[in-house]
């Protein structure tokens, strides 16, 4: 097995692949953001429980789980750029079937081949990225890039909810498409398809174990629960309340996501100066302290503050854990690094929601924040010890 590694790129190509990379995940995030505040209530409409909506989320995962690793590899051996191209037409393409689905089964089965379609995007644009991070910049080069993903997912919520209330929920799945197609319009007559140099890869065993992605795989673990509850379930609390309406649950996931690039810039300055583990910690600990806050407040001051400190604590930890993945990828390959740690948050974005929604469904909606509070204090813990190590 063989793995790709981008040598002698120079500062202009570099500055190329990053800027064409950040402009299509940009574009493509702002699709898939759209449709992330108005999904829940719109598989309500088809008579979904808890159980259903949380089925319908981790469908997307499942397909991920399967196709991440493979499709990790495929780009450590045939190049990057062809991978992403039909992943962004795959996006484009499936966000019109969104149109034609009728039955929570069919909204499934879409979901599930969005997932497929994503595992050629994100992952491989990241090992794109760490391919070509200059040395001893990583941390700041790669953190910064990942401000792309969260830019995007930052005005898609809320511009999905304006679309919804001015128009129509149709009116959404046709903007996804629109932005979709900017992506894969950009990656194709801007994105270089780089010549790359061939290097020995460490099994699949190897790595599912590498020592470096054993905190990257729980953060995701973690992050899935966390980040699964408040996307997915604060929706459903908001709509509880008369006075929020769509525009006000996109503007509260608005802030949970945008305050993340927001602050990501000044801690990827400083994600190589410091201990990991520590700044993941220290992220981990403010998200705990955020999901705690939803069940024990109202109102959308709350819920707003309660999304910044969410996107403080993402914008501490993801500079330090795509280090911890890049160093890793130096010995296994950035595409199978990127794939086996995307494929970890896949596992948890599958089990999270369907745990999720039977705890809503045995003990109501606020035990779900509670449990995924806990469970994200206690890896704090676990990471502050990795950080003495």
């Amino acid at each position: 097995m063989t793995a790709s590694l981008i040598s002698g790129v120079d500062k202009k190509t570099r500055n190329r692949i990053y800027f064409s990379l950040y402009a299509a995940v940009f574009s493509a995030m702002i699709g898939v953001g759209i449709v992330i505040p108005l999904l829940p209530r719109y598989a309500v409409t088809m008579g979904a429980t808890g159980i259903w909506i949380g089925t319908i989320f981790s469908s997307f995962a499942l397909a991920r789980i399967i196709f991440l690793p493979v499709f990790g590899r495929i780009s450590d051996n045939v190049g990057r750029k062809r991978l992403i191209l039909i992943g962004l037409s795959s996006y484009a393409i499936l966000s019109v079937f969104y149109l034609l689905a009728g039955t929570v089964y069919e909204l499934t089965a879409l979901r599930f081949f969005h997932g497929m379609a994503s595992a050629l995007i994100i992952p491989i644009a990241i090992a794109y990225i760490n391919d070509i991070a200059p040395q001893g910049e990583e941390g700041k080069f790669i953190g910064s890039f990942v401000s792309s993903i969260y830019l995007g997912m930052s005005f898609g919520p809320f511009l999905g909810g304006v679309i919804n209330d001015l128009f129509s929920m149709n009116a959404v799945f046709l903007a996804m498409a629109f932005f979709s197609l900017i992506a894969l319009l950009t990656s194709l007559y801007y994105l270089p398809d780089i010549a790359i140099k061939r290097v020995k890869t460490s099994s699949f065993r190897d790595v599912i174990f590498h020592t470096a992605l054993r905190g990257p795989i729980l953060y995701q673990l973690m992050y899935a629960l966390a980040n699964g509850t408040f996307m997915v379930f604060l929706p459903l609390v908001a709509i509880q309340d008369p006075d929020i309406s769509s525009s006000q649950t996109g503007l509260i996931i608005l802030m949970s996501v945008i305050s993340t690039p927001v602050f990501q810039h000044f801690f990827s300055r400083i994600s190589d100066k410091f201990r990991q583990y520590h700044l993941i910690g220290a992220g981990v600990l403010l998200i705990g302290i955020a999901l705690l806050m939803v069940p024990l407040s109202g109102g959308i001051e709350y819920y707003l503050l309660s999304a910044l400190l969410l996107g403080i604590g993402r914008a501490i930890s993801l500079p330090a854990l795509y280090t911890l993945v890049y160093r890793a990828g130096k010995d296994i390959g950035q595409g199978s690094a990127s794939g086996m740690v995307n494929m970890s948050l896949a596992v948890g974005l599958i089990i999270a929601p369907l745990l999720s929604g039977a705890v809503m469904d045995c003990s109501g909606i606020s035990m779900v924040f509670y449990l995924s509070a806990t469970v994200t204090l206690f890896c704090t813990c676990i990471f502050f010890h990795f950080g003495k190590k």
